[in-house]
């Protein structure tokens, strides 16, 4: 057994002597679909754990500079986004009596989007998207979440204005808060886009920032696992995902496709987003 595999083992009987039975894990999602194209199968195997609580957290908007115009179109992508969660929940058990809430909810004084089904929980942010390097768009007057960490700008305002982050502080201390509230007497992990750029010398501005954050977040919390994803790369690596876990990638994924195409929007079902289906690439850390 590694020392890796030693450290988490001792803690698993740490927390069950506790009285910690289960086991929170967080997706960190830039865009409503980088989980199904980069996290997936984990993302699957998360929900289907009865001893596992699945929350999935979309930062930015994904509006692609549109704002609140354009048919709604970040809209659009968080169905998507939602179809999957069900596609999944229902695939092992029925559909029918599963509760599903929208709610509004307030995390360091700031309003923030609480969707649930089945005890699978997705937060919506909806901050600007930053464009592939994080310049920004014209319409969020080129705020991005790049910018903000950086300290760049100041008050970065969700797209719908129903909450303002004023600065890199701000919004850490609003996402520490989030993680906790989640994951009260449970073991935490998260999942994030890998931002070593020996291992991922490209990728989106928005992907690599989010990780940012709550690699911040993860430090401040302690005592937890760390998975970071390849996010673009992975297309270029060999396939790795095979037989039942690509059929539930490809079922996840459809469905993600589905909620954009009858919104009104260009589907996403294509050789570019499809070959990322067949590929996952990971690595472990526990974080002391």
């Amino acid at each position: 057994m590694g020392i890796k595999s030693q450290i988490l083992f001792l803690l698993s009987i740490v927390y069950s002597l506790l009285g910690y039975g289960q086991q929170t894990s967080f997706y960190i999602s830039a865009h409503q679909d980088d989980w199904q194209l980069f996290m997936n199968p984990n993302v699957y195997k998360s929900i289907k754990n009865e001893d596992e609580k699945t929350v999935i957290i979309h930062l930015t908007a994904g509006d692609a500079g549109h704002g609140i115009s354009n048919n709604d179109y970040y809209k659009a992508r968080e169905e998507g986004s939602l179809r999957a969660i069900r596609f999944i929940s229902n695939s092992f058990s029925s559909g029918i009596d599963k509760l599903e809430t929208w709610e509004t909810v307030k995390i360091n004084k700031k309003k923030i989007l609480r969707y649930s089904y089945d005890g699978n929980i997705v937060y919506l942010l909806r901050l600007p998207d930053g464009n592939g390097t994080g310049e920004g768009y014209p319409i969020h007057n080129n705020k991005s979440l790049e910018k903000l960490y950086k300290k760049e700008v100041i008050n970065l305002h969700s797209i719908d204005s129903t909450a303002n982050y004023k600065t890199k502080t701000d919004l850490i201390k609003t996402l520490s808060k989030l993680v906790q509230k989640e994951s009260k007497n449970s073991k935490i992990q998260i999942n994030l886009a890998n931002t070593n750029l020996a291992d991922h010398p490209e990728d989106h501005s928005d992907h690599r920032t989010s990780s940012l954050f709550f690699q911040e977040v993860a430090k401040q919390i302690g005592g937890l696992e760390l998975r970071l994803y390849l996010n673009y790369k992975t297309s270029t690596l060999p396939k790795n995902i095979i037989e039942e876990d690509f059929i539930n990638n490809i079922g996840a994924w459809g469905a993600t496709t589905s909620g954009i195409g009858e919104s009104g929007h260009p589907s996403t079902w294509d050789t570019i987003h499809n070959e990322w289906l067949s590929r996952q690439y990971y690595k472990s850390y526990f974080l002391p």
